[in-house]
């Protein structure tokens, strides 16, 4: 489960047409939940579409923000360092993956980024 604030949704790793579902976040690549570590570009990656189910605040959280993520094995807590947008929706993210996790959604007609590490 992602925390942001009052506001929750599911996690499960997918791929584009489990993010198109709209139907939970999408842990689209990176190793499980709590085993991250931004140092070694281990970075958790959730996506979701900015028309779906509020993801759309992944790509611009305020720096400072807290996330939580809770699985069976832990909860864990993320604090936003950092904020990207890249131009185009759907834009390759190769090196855009930072810190320990990294949210990302689109941003109008553009791909947004929000960059956490575990506190």
């Amino acid at each position: 489960m992602l925390r942001i604030g009052d506001w929750s949704s599911a996690v499960a790793r997918g791929g584009q047409g489990d993010v198109d579902a709209c139907e939970h976040a999408v842990q689209w690549a990176g190793p499980d939940i709590g085993k991250e570590n931004g140092y070694r570009m281990r970075t958790v990656v959730i996506v979701g579409h900015d028309y779906c189910r509020g993801f759309d605040r992944f790509a611009l959280l305020r720096v400072g923000s807290a996330v939580s993520l809770e699985t069976a094995r832990g909860t864990w807590t993320y604090k936003v360092y950092a904020n990207h947008v890249t131009p185009g929706r759907g834009a390759p993210a190769a090196g855009l993956y930072w810190g320990d996790l990294t949210l990302q959604s689109c941003v109008g007609p553009d791909t947004g980024f929000s960059y956490l590490m575990r506190v």
